[in-house]
């Protein structure tokens, strides 16, 4: 089984399934950590560091210029 890196941090549940669904989109397959958390008690996600997006390691360049490039559409 392939390590998980971390290639985002969200603070909103909304970002956090935006960021991984465009991955999947591209054919990455991604988990979002402590999402739940955020749904819960959403005053709080910047306590426990927000909503992080996971992929393989082997996928995290591709998934971090992907997000890169979404990023740049956004601003």
């Amino acid at each position: 089984m392939e390590d998980l890196v971390e290639v985002g941090q969200y603070d909103s549940v909304i970002a956090a399934d935006l960021a991984k669904a465009s991955l999947e989109s591209f054919g990455i397959r991604a988990v979002l950590i402590d999402r739940g958390i955020a749904q819960i008690y959403p005053g709080a996600t910047y306590a426990f560091g927000g909503i992080k997006l996971m992929v393989r390691a082997g996928d995290a360049k591709e998934a971090s210029e992907i997000l890169s490039h979404m990023q740049e559409e956004a601003d």
